[in-house]
């Protein structure tokens, strides 16, 4: 991850959604391991309602918020957050139809 500081700017300010796969079509061993990755990307943010929010979107069959942009002000409650999201383990809703 690259993170670039601006002049006159001490922390960037951003929104940051992941989307993470929770169907059929991975393991559950991989989504713990996509979970630890975005935990990992987390700790490099910081987090808090003025500088970078995070906010968590899982899909399988369908899509559904973990949490938003306003939920969590600090990486702590993001990552935990982030590590009690269940897997759904349904559908495998990754293909594309011509």
């Amino acid at each position: 991850m690259i993170i670039i500081n601006y002049p006159g700017c001490s922390s960037p300010n951003a929104d940051v959604v992941f989307v993470l796969d929770g169907s059929a079509s991975i393991t559950i061993s991989n989504f713990r391991k996509v979970k630890l990755f975005v935990q990992d990307i987390v700790d490099a943010f910081d987090v808090s309602n003025k500088t970078v929010r995070i906010g968590l979107i899982e899909f399988s069959r369908s899509a559904a918020v973990q949490f938003d942009l306003q939920q969590y002000s600090n990486k702590e409650d993001v990552k935990r957050a982030v590590g009690l999201i269940p897997y759904f383990g349904q559908g495998k809703q990754t293909c594309m139809y011509t």
